[in-house]
């Protein structure tokens, strides 16, 4: 059968042409549903990544006080705080208070 016969009857052109604006019209309805979903997916993704910002400041805050607090540990001074405060040491010049327990 000639190939180009079969698109002389007028019906079977008509519902070739039907099925053709068909599929265009279902593959760009396809690729709006695509762009408005990842549309959706980047908004979710930067809210993501200002709240995971966010923690990442305060994460970073977190270890410069512990930084500091750590260097104060390790000095002279923080050791000799320490001392007093848990050990009871009296340094040379201080006076021992009793809180009468």
């Amino acid at each position: 059968m000639n190939p180009g016969a079969f698109f002389k009857n007028k019906t079977v052109r008509l519902i070739a042409l039907g099925l053709v604006v068909l599929l265009f019209v279902g593959f760009f309805l396809f690729i709006g549903l695509q762009l408005r979903s990842q549309k959706k997916k980047l908004a979710e993704l930067n809210a993501e990544k200002i709240e995971l910002k966010a923690k990442l400041d305060e994460l970073q805050r977190e270890q410069e006080r512990l930084q500091s607090r750590t260097e104060y540990v390790k000095s002279l001074e923080g050791l000799l705080q320490y001392a007093r405060d848990y050990l009871g040491y009296i340094g040379p010049g201080d006076t021992r208070i009793e809180d009468g327990e």
